[in-house]
């Protein structure tokens, strides 16, 4: 844990370029089961209605999209 709020203080400290940051994001993303509505909805063979109230995906904004990210629940994190 102590890795992770080390990271996470950096990244909010303004200590890695966009460049680093774009890179942390593409190794992110290819670690987790992140799509946006439509996309997990038609993985999972639900309803896009479905996935937005379900609590069994956690919901994040990313621009003017909402991903949903597969695994975690929606209050199981610690921020």
């Amino acid at each position: 844990m102590n890795k992770l709020a080390n990271t996470l203080l950096s990244i909010e400290n303004g200590e890695f370029t966009e460049s680093e940051l774009v890179s942390i994001l593409v190794l992110i993303v290819s670690e987790i089961n992140i799509d946006t509505v439509s996309g997990m909805s038609r993985t999972e063979n639900k309803t896009p209605r479905g996935i937005r109230i379900s609590n069994q995906y956690l919901k994040v904004k990313v621009g003017s999209q909402t991903m949903v990210v597969k695994g975690i629940r929606e209050n199981n994190l610690p921020f």
